[in-house]
């Protein structure tokens, strides 16, 4: 089991240093274990190639790009990646072209990527579609989707897809987190959690057979969380004896701050440039 390093390309903020990084609402995760090179998410696409390229990153050698769902702040870099790479295979959902919306009563704006799936496809790169987990390398694998399990984790009302006047509710089926098996142990990569993050983690268990859950990192959701809702998922953090917690994007100030007070310096907030090693 080798070795996994993982730097941060894009989040919503950045700190302060000589690079000329840039910060925006939007999550990438740039993976290398061994030979292979692994793009979890890519922003919106404004930050994506320039923030790779001052932290030396040479993205024409991803061999795997991974979507977590399919809203712009995490797929919508595909289209800036194409204009450098373009011999990578594309992992998502099937869903990931729906069109998805943000709103309600009558009024929905676009959050999606619908309107770019011919640009992807006309791409030449190899774009595989799957609701199952999908083994990425050895000890590198996908939930596919998450199951809704806990009484206390919804997707939230306010995200829809389809066609105009046609809208409906959109449970997010899309959602999925990467799960490492690192020398440490189990790490899970999110990109928004909209399944709730602690669906994902029973659902990592199972797949897995491991109960413990070594770090997690990325954006949990919990923007909208009340006290009583925090309450219960640190309760099951702690019962997964997670050891870090590196947080940001989606995750909420408020929670990550509440993160803190339970948890200590467990809980790394994370921003652009942010490296970390399993």
């Amino acid at each position: 089991m080798s070795s996994i390093k993982i730097t941060t390309i894009v989040e919503n903020t950045v700190t302060a240093g000589l690079s000329p990084l840039i910060a925006e609402h939007g999550l990438s995760f740039f993976i290398e274990t061994g030979e292979r090179k692994i793009l979890f998410d890519v922003g919106q696409g404004l930050a994506l190639l320039g923030n790779a390229s001052a932290l030396g990153i040479d993205l024409n050698q991803v061999d795997t790009v991974i979507i977590s769902h399919g809203h712009f702040d995490h797929a919508g870099g595909v289209k800036n990646l194409l204009n450098q790479a373009n011999d990578f295979t594309l992992i998502a959902h099937p869903d990931m072209f729906d069109n998805k919306l943000i709103g309600g009563n009558g009024n929905y704006f676009p959050i999606g990527v619908h309107e770019d799936q011919e640009i992807f496809k006309r791409s030449g790169i190899k774009i595989e579609l799957e609701k199952d987990s999908v083994e990425i390398a050895p000890g590198i694998i996908t939930t596919g989707e998450i199951p809704m399990e806990t009484d206390f984790e919804e997707v939230e009302a306010m995200f829809y897809k389809g066609a105009a006047g046609k809208e409906g509710p959109d449970k997010i089926m899309d959602d999925k987190a990467l799960v490492l098996d690192t020398p440490k142990g189990i790490v899970v990569v999110f990109g928004c959690a909209h399944r709730g993050p602690i669906n994902t983690l029973n659902h990592v268990t199972k797949i897995t057979r491991k109960k413990k859950i070594h770090a997690v990192m990325g954006g949990l959701h919990l923007l909208y969380a009340d006290k009583d809702k925090l309450k219960k998922i640190f309760s099951c953090l702690h019962d997964f004896g997670v050891e870090k917690m590196i947080v940001g994007h989606c995750t909420g100030f408020q929670a990550t701050a509440a993160l803190v007070k339970e948890f200590g310096d467990k809980v790394i907030p994370n921003t652009v440039g942010h490296v970390i090693e399993f």
